[in-house]
């Protein structure tokens, strides 16, 4: 590994366990290790998502939506039918959960001999780090079967990242297929089915030492350090939580 990769790791471990780090940040350090990465891993998919930005038509997302796909296909409308416990067995993971993210992480940072402090996916950097993944990866598209598909922000009491994917054999029937989720985000509206579709935003950190993903438009030299002298419908954030 070249020294200034070597120095980025460590400058981006250190923002990561002060939580100073925003989307940026994340995608320069993706970008350097991507090539000191295994392939097949998340890391590496990630520096891919970053090298093909108009589509990624392989790796292991789009592989984790295989045998869904193609059930759904097949049939269509008997599949809204399946008990449960059948769709369980063919549930796809997208990039991968929680758990598996962040151990992806640690083998990256021990690269460098650096350790997260501790091993937890609740831990505020790790639910840092997803939520700036989030955004970083709502503007790329996947090509399936032929045809592009953007995936979709949806910000509520959780914050997912999914694509919607049309049956070819019924028009206007689609199945959800999850990329990367994170819970307990959007906790305190009294609405309880709160949700809020968000597109073209980027995830920034703020004077109150918390995330929050603004519109590309706002997100200018100019930006405001407070997140709360913005307008309510502009700023959306990540509060601490365990």
């Amino acid at each position: 590994m070249n020294e200034y990769t070597k120095h980025h790791i460590n400058l981006f471990y250190k923002k990561y366990c002060d939580r100073t780090f925003d989307q940026d940040d994340l995608a320069i350090f993706i970008m350097l290790i991507r090539d000191y990465t295994p392939k097949k891993s998340i890391f590496r998919e990630l520096g891919d998502f970053l090298a093909h930005p108009d589509k990624k038509d392989r790796g292991i997302v789009i592989e984790s939506y295989d045998k869904t796909i193609s059930m759904f296909d097949q049939d269509t409308l008997a599949f809204f039918d399946k008990p449960w416990s059948v769709l369980e067995s063919i549930r796809p993971s997208g990039l991968g959960l929680s758990t598996e993210i962040y151990n992806d992480l640690s083998c990256v940072f021990a690269l460098n001999d650096l350790t997260c402090e501790s091993n937890n996916i609740n831990d505020l950097p790790f639910r840092d780090l997803i939520f700036c993944l989030i955004f970083l990866l709502s503007n790329f598209k996947l090509k399936i079967n032929g045809k592009l598909h953007e995936m979709t922000v949806d910000y509520g009491h959780s914050i997912s990242l999914t694509v919607a994917y049309e049956s070819k054999t019924h028009q206007r029937n689609f199945v959800e297929l999850p990329v990367i989720f994170l819970p307990n985000v959007h906790t305190q509206s009294i609405y309880i089915n709160f949700h809020q579709q968000l597109k073209n935003h980027i995830a920034r950190r703020f004077n109150n030492g918390l995330l929050a993903a603004i519109p590309y438009e706002i997100d200018t030299d100019s930006l405001c350090e407070s997140m709360y002298e913005l307008k309510v419908d502009t700023v959306w954030y990540l509060p601490n939580y365990k």
